[in-house]
């Protein structure tokens, strides 16, 4: 990297009316430009130059200053704004950027301003005739904007002191117009509180918290855990390498499902100090540069606790960036690089394990998960029966031993693990006050009661399901696993699913428009099956993220802009609901698209089951008797049905001839 030249710069020979227009920290930007510029601006008129400004400054006081200077012709500028242009470069992608890089060639002087030096590559210094790192504000340069501001002259001991705010406390001191003493005196008399640097969580593992195998329900999750643990130990031991350990994993699941639980075992189990950490905790002060030394705090104190578990919460913060638009965009593709710097590296975090949690692993930056960061991800689902059982045996202990709770477990449909132990702890708190042990009724009380649904509502649930799995079948689409139906809800929840028809995806399949246009036409034939029996359909399909319109939705338009498996062969990189509809409202004519298929498809649905009806009202039947059916049982009724179809056709035929 080229030296930056030794210039003087106390003399700008700037007009002071000019100068005083700009803010105190515009003023320091330009100094600090003015410095590494003026004599590459002096002895050439054409250059291109790579500024990447300190750590925490705002781009946009320097983008501003640069543009002064340009325009200033006292400054070495020119006055001719067509013949310059500024550049915000966010990442090493935006500087390859073709439209920006023509620009550069258009152009007599460009400057590219970067927020970290991470973007400066091979390619930044071919294009560049200078490329320079800027210090942080000295009080040197308070001095010189000072006299710039009309404050006058100051001290070298006051300089130093000022230099020792932050820059929002220095622009909010000296105002136009006031002493400069005044200011000093004003900073002096209300000192800013020392900034606390950002809160690490470090807990040592205790010998009294549960651990991997304590805990029940964790499925795929507590298999890894317990498999690391094993690892770590020949670590240890010094029989594996540290790059035969998994040392990143992404783990995923509802609210409340023990994410963070987890990350406890898994540090109590592995003999591991947990540091916690979250982007929230990161973003507290605000400033992109707090966030980023937050964030290196968190891995330095990893490191230096070693072995250790550096556990990061609400991992969907660090988002796509490709997907980032508007005024932070610049902000948060700054924050997903400065993770991938502290993630890369498997010998610069040596027995650092990262487990990141999140509810929407669909939003993360793929970059984050390829090999060498968090290329593990494991799924923690809502407990079925048997877990919940098993969660509600650990939350109790010793209390109701011999009690049967079937009939809790049942009332707990739907429950997450932090569901349970609510309702533990207030039973517990119960029994606690009427002074005696804990009772089945204690528990049963601390349920929210379900309230029973009317019969009609039941079977009109039957029929939606089985208009899903009557249409999977003839399509063979993803293979049916069974359909199940609720006789009951919780009253004072938000959503509840009454009913469902569960799939399993083939882990290895060619997925054509084929496949796709059978699955929307499958996620369609509730609404189908419900319009053929009442002449209308409920809101349950659509509204929600989850349901089967809005699915159905999204998968049409991926089909067109994402797959190419539609009109258009033009790919885009867009697969979240927000960035999937924005695209739809900016091409019309995709939006109109979408909406032909997924009406295709709804009238193919409806085709499918229009001669099953006896069918699907029977499967109905046994559903709404049941409350579950098994892929094999309704397979069997659908073969049966068709075989008789197939027999009154030719029965027809034959009395015909």
């Amino acid at each position: 990297m080229r030296k930056m030249p030794d210039v003087d710069v106390t003399d700008f020979s700037l007009p002071r009316r000019r100068t005083r227009e700009l803010s105190l920290s515009t003023q320091l930007a330009a100094i600090s430009l003015l410095r590494v510029l003026r004599p590459l601006i002096h002895r050439s008129r054409r250059f291109v130059a790579t500024i990447v400004v300190p750590e925490d400054a705002n781009v946009y006081d320097y983008s501003v200053a640069a543009h002064w200077i340009m325009e200033n012709p006292r400054a070495g500028g020119i006055p001719m704004t067509v013949h310059y242009d500024i550049f915000a470069v966010n990442d090493k992608d935006d500087f390859r950027n073709s439209v920006k890089l023509s620009r550069t060639n258009e152009v007599r002087r460009a400057i590219v301003l970067m927020q970290s030096t991470a973007t400066l590559d091979a390619d930044a210094h071919l294009a560049s005739d200078l490329v320079a790192v800027l210090p942080r504000t000295s009080g040197e340069d308070i001095k010189i904007a000072a006299i710039r501001m009309g404050f006058g002259r100051i001290s070298d001991k006051d300089a130093k002191f000022l230099s020792g705010h932050s820059l929002a406390s220095l622009t909010m001191a000296m105002r136009a117009g006031r002493p400069i003493g005044n200011a000093i005196a004003r900073l002096k008399a209300h000192p800013a509180k020392e900034e606390e640097e950002q809160p690490v969580s470090v807990v040592l593992p205790f010998p009294d918290k549960p651990t991997l195998q304590d805990l029940p329900a964790y499925g795929d999750a507590k298999t890894w855990g317990l498999e690391l643990a094993t690892d770590i130990a020949d670590w240890k031991a010094g029989k594996l390498s540290w790059a035969d350990v998994d040392h990143g994993m992404l783990l995923s699941g509802p609210p409340g499902t023990g994410k963070t639980s987890f990350a406890t075992a898994l540090a109590n189990t592995c003999g591991m100090v947990l540091v916690a950490a979250s982007a929230a905790r990161w973003q507290a002060k605000g400033h992109l540069g707090d966030f980023l030394r937050g964030m290196r705090a968190a891995f330095d104190s990893a490191r230096a606790c070693a072995p250790s578990i550096l556990f990061i919460d609400e991992f969907d913060s660090f988002s796509a960036r490709e997907e980032y638009s508007g005024d932070g965009a610049s902000y948060s593709r700054q924050v997903v690089n400065g993770l991938l710097e502290c993630l890369d590296g498997i010998d610069d975090r040596e027995g650092v394990v990262v487990v990141g949690a999140t509810n929407f692993p669909d939003l993360v930056d793929p970059a984050l998960l390829r090999p060498g960061r968090l290329d593990r991800q494991c799924v923690i689902p809502l407990p079925d029966a048997k877990g919940r059982l098993d969660i509600f045996r650990y939350q109790l202990g010793n209390d109701l031993k011999s009690q049967n709770l079937d009939s809790v477990v049942k009332n707990s449909r739907g429950w997450t693990g932090a569901d349970i132990q609510r309702a533990a702890r207030d039973a517990k708190r119960s029994a606690r006050r009427a002074g005696r042990e804990l009772e089945l009724k204690d528990l049963l009380s601390a349920m929210p009661a379900r309230v029973m649904l009317p019969a009609e509502v039941i079977e009109a649930v039957a029929i939606h399901e089985m208009g899903h799995a009557l249409v999977s079948v003839k399509l063979q689409s993803d293979p049916l696993v069974y359909v199940s139906i609720e006789d009951s809800m919780v009253q004072d929840t938000k959503f509840t699913p009454l009913g469902g028809t569960h799939f399993r995806e083939a882990a290895i399949r060619r997925k054509t428009s084929t496949y796709f246009e059978n699955r929307i036409a499958m996620l369609l034939a509730g609404m189908a099956a419900e319009r053929l029996v009442y002449g209308d359909h409920s809101i349950g399909s659509a509204g929600d993220e989850k349901a089967d319109l809005n699915i159905a939705t999204d998968l049409a338009t991926m089909m067109e802009i994402t797959w190419g498996l539609g009109r258009w062969m033009i790919s885009e990189a867009v697969s979240t609901p927000e960035a999937l509809s924005l695209a739809r409202t900016r091409r019309p004519e995709l939006a109109d698209i979408v909406e032909s298929t997924l009406r295709t498809q709804f009238k193919r649905a409806t085709d499918i089951l229009e001669p099953r009806r006896e069918l699907l009202a029977s499967l109905a039947r046994s559903l709404v008797n049941r409350k579950t059916l098994s892929a094999e049982e309704i397979e069997a009724a659908v073969e049966n049905h068709e075989r008789q179809m197939d027999g009154g056709t030719a029965a027809l035929v034959g009395s015909s001839s």
